[in-house]
């Protein structure tokens, strides 16, 4: 869907704030996504985390087939995730639980994004140092297209001053200055590499 397909690349952000972004924009897309990714999310964590050990205290509806008890309950729990995202301490004391993962899950269930393969990246990385012709012409060409696209959007966004652009603007473009540089640091490290290997083979 397009309001997830224009993100940032996440350069920098914490594993809560790539969810929380996600979360955010998610009831642009259809009416009712909060509160279906909300339930999604309580049925996931009821169901993998056992009472003995939970630290969310979600609300649960006493008869699950009666609709007023699960919006009412629906709309409590809202508030908890929203207190979780918006609070670093409330984040903190439910950090034994990963919530943000559960509200990934939900999320791509529902909107079939990638969040959890996002937050594995940045969790798991796999780095390969580019090394072979064919490596180095794909870091080349990955390196181009993220400066082609920044030095595109500097061009559009630094008009006029920065007064006139929204705040999602700003950090967008920050984020794509700093997945340039990142590719840029891609670069160095397979110079680096390769003269780290010359200096260990004599």
């Amino acid at each position: 869907m397009k309001v997830f397909n224009m993100r940032p690349s996440f350069h920098g952000y914490s594993s809560s704030s790539i969810v929380k972004w996600y979360y955010e924009r998610a009831w642009n897309t259809m009416n009712g996504a909060k509160r279906a990714i909300v339930a999604k999310t309580v049925d996931l964590y009821l169901g993998e985390i056992s009472a003995d050990h939970r630290t969310v205290k979600f609300n649960i509806p006493e008869n699950p087939e009666d609709g007023d008890q699960f919006l009412a309950c629906n709309k409590k729990n809202i508030k908890i995730i929203d207190d979780f995202f918006a609070d670093n301490a409330v984040r903190s004391k439910h950090f034994r639980d990963n919530l943000e993962i559960f509200v990934a899950r939900a999320i791509d269930e529902i909107f079939e994004t990638e969040i959890c393969e996002i937050l594995r990246q940045k969790l798991f990385p796999h780095t390969v140092v580019p090394s072979t012709q064919e490596q180095l012409d794909q870091l080349l060409v990955d390196t181009n297209s993220s400066y082609t696209e920044a030095v595109n959007e500097c061009v559009r966004i630094f008009r006029n001053g920065l007064q006139d652009d929204s705040e999602e603007e700003l950090e967008i473009l920050e984020s794509k200055l700093l997945s340039a540089r990142e590719m840029l640091d891609k670069n160095v490290g397979a110079i680096e590499h390769e003269l780290t290997r010359r200096k260990t083979e004599k």
